[in-house]
C-alpha cells in the first residue's frame, strides 16, 4: 500500500498540489496537516501516518522537507520506517532508500533543508532587530492611551462607576482595563 503525507507550514498555504501529486503517485491513503516541519512531536498527522504504515508499504512525500526540516528527526523517521520494513520515497526528488546512493542523497538533502530553515530563521531575526532599531512596534496597538488610563483611575477612585462601566466607556474589556491600570501603577 502507498501511504502519502502532505504538509504545509501555515494555515495560509494550500495542500492541494501535494495531494494531487501523491494521488498521481498511487497513494491509497493521504495524511495531511498544516504544521511547521521543525519538530516531529508537533505533527499529529505525521505520527498517525507512521503508525498506520505496515510492512511492505511505501511512505511517500512530495519533497523531503515535507517530511521534516530537522535532520535528526528525519533520520529517526527513516529508521522507524526501516524498522517496520516500509520504503520511503519523495516523489519530486526521486529517492530510493534501498540503495547507498539514495541514502547519501537523502542525507545531503536533509542537511540542506535544515540549513535553509536555519538561514530563514536568522534572516527573520535580523529583520526583526533592524525593524526594532528603526522604531517599529510589534504586537497589537494599545487600546488605551496614558491619558485614558489616568482618567480611568480617577473614575475608579471616585467610586461612581464600576470597573465594567469604566471599561465600557473606553471600549475595552474589564480585564484589559485592569491590566492597563496595574501596568500604570507599577511605573
Amino acid at each position: 500500500m502507498k501511504i502519502g503525507y502532505a504538509r504545509v507550514s501555515s494555515t495560509g498555504q494550500n495542500l492541494a498540489v501535494q495531494i494531487e501529486i501523491l494521488k498521481k503517485a498511487g497513494c491509497n491513503k493521504i495524511f495531511q496537516e498544516k504544521k511547521s516541519g521543525r519538530r516531529r512531536e508537533d505533527r499529529i498527522e505525521l505520527e498517525r501516518a507512521l503508525e498506520f504504515v505496515r510492512e511492505g508499504d511505501t511512505f511517500l512525500v512530495t519533497r523531503l522537507d515535507r517530511c521534516s526540516r530537522n535532520t535528526l528527526d528525519l533520520f529517526k523517521i527513516l529508521e522507524f520506517l526501516k524498522s517496520k520494513k516500509v520504503d520511503f520515497k519523495a516523489t519530486e526528488q526521486n529517492f530510493d532508500t534501498t540503495t547507498s546512493t539514495g541514502k547519501l542523497m537523502l542525507g545531503l538533502l536533509s542537511v540542506v533543508a535544515e540549513f535553509e530553515t536555519d538561514l530563514r530563521a536568522e534572516r527573520q531575526a535580523e529583520g526583526i532587530q533592524a525593524a526594532l532599531k528603526r522604531g517599529v512596534k510589534f504586537g497589537a496597538t494599545r487600546k488605551m492611551t496614558k491619558q485614558d488610563v489616568i482618567e480611568a483611575i480617577k473614575l475608579q477612585k471616585s467610586g461612581k462607576m464600576t470597573n465594567q462601566q469604566i471599561a465600557d466607556k473606553f471600549g475595552v474589556g474589564r480585564s484589559t482595563l485592569l491590566r492597563y491600570v496595574a501596568e500604570y501603577k507599577k511605573k
